[in-house]
């Protein structure tokens, strides 16, 4: 009898460590794959901003030099 319930209590601690680790490899997995978009729409944002900023200031000189020729 001790025998066949040492038996049992390993098998279930081996399911249970597969488990564990199955669910552990999982979650990494679904991990990284959420922070690479989470990164991929950062610098999209961040680009996008940046390319605003140019847009505005490329503005200001060309109206600063329309201005300024149009003084002349």
């Amino acid at each position: 009898m001790n025998r066949t319930k040492y038996n049992s209590t390993i098998t279930i601690a081996l399911i249970g460590t597969s488990v564990f680790i199955l669910v552990l490899t999982v979650g990494t997995i679904l991990s990284v794959f959420m922070a690479k978009k989470d990164s991929e729409k950062a610098v999209e944002a961040v680009s996008l901003l940046y390319l605003d900023e140019l847009a505005g200031r490329r503005e200001q000189v060309v109206s600063t030099n329309l201005n300024r020729k149009s003084m002349i």
